[in-house]
């Protein structure tokens, strides 16, 4: 693991990661040993995992869906998942709006304009994909070990799937994915290499006011944390970018290093602060 890989003490976090069949012990066990977490074998050895399960909120779980995040304490939750696959991400693909949405804008992304996007910070992955389904390269980088094997899992499912469906196959051949964190990859790159656009979704405090926190969200930030070193990240951003950075911010945060964008797109609860280097070319 990289040494300057942020994340949490993971024992705090995960109780252990438990497999639903034995066909899923290889996959399981590889992944058990990169978080140095246990693996157990649910129905049999989850008795024994209760006790371990009491210093933490979470675990993770490997079946026939894939990797999932789960919650000790709030099961009627329900699974977290990575899927590039599922029907409410294709819907999206295919009525979300195209090169018109919010995203797509923000990017720079028209028909003749397909920028390459380095995702600072990727997440599970689902704005990254979009993009990749608009013809962006895209590279996608997570520091955070959970959340990598997550869209690690994500991706490799989506790549079994995409050798029979084309349409899907041609969405992945525009994803890469590194674990990285994002200050350390910039610093071990040549001064001159450069991005056409640069997207950052930092992760903040979550309000006090929970009740309207998506149940997805809180557990996210739980694993993740505060993003507390995104306004240095803007600044790198700026300084590696050829055209544009993007920063998606919720609708009423302050801007990133109290740096002015210079456009901004609004929704309804989050918006999209573009910080311009210079034009996009008409053509890319």
């Amino acid at each position: 693991m990289d040494k300057h890989l942020y994340h949490k003490n993971l024992g705090q976090i995960i109780s252990y990661l438990a497999y639903e069949h034995v066909t899923f012990r290889r996959k399981a066990s590889k992944i058990a040993n990169h978080l140095r977490i246990p693996l157990v074998f649910a129905d049999l050895d989850l008795v024994l995992a209760n006790e371990t399960s009491l210093l933490s909120k979470y675990y993770l779980h490997m079946g026939y869906l894939g990797l999932s995040l789960r919650s000790h304490s709030s099961p009627s939750q329900g699974p977290i998942y990575c899927d590039f696959i599922s029907k409410k991400l294709n819907y999206r693909i295919k009525h979300g709006g195209g090169n018109g949405q919010a995203l797509a804008k923000a990017i720079g992304v028209t028909g003749k304009c397909k920028p390459k996007v380095i995702d600072l910070t990727a997440g599970l992955g689902t704005d990254s994909f979009i993009l990749a389904s608009l013809g962006c390269k895209i590279l996608m980088l997570e520091r955070n070990p959970i959340i990598y094997e997550l869209l690690y899992d994500g991706l490799a499912r989506a790549v079994q799937r995409a050798t029979v469906n084309r349409e899907l196959a041609c969405i992945m051949n525009h994803v890469n994915l590194t674990k990285i964190d994002a200050l350390h990859y910039f610093a071990k790159l040549a001064p001159n290499n450069k991005f056409d656009v640069i997207y950052l979704d930092p992760m903040f405090d979550l309000p006090i006011r929970m009740a309207k926190v998506k149940k997805e969200m809180n557990s996210l930030h739980n694993i993740i944390g505060a993003d507390n070193d995104a306004d240095k990240l803007l600044e790198k951003a700026m300084e590696r970018a050829k055209y544009r950075v993007v920063v998606k911010r919720s609708k009423k945060s302050p801007n990133l290093a109290n740096i002015k964008p210079n456009l901004v797109l609004g929704g309804k609860s989050t918006r999209y602060d573009i910080y311009t280097v210079r034009r996009l070319p008409r053509i890319l």
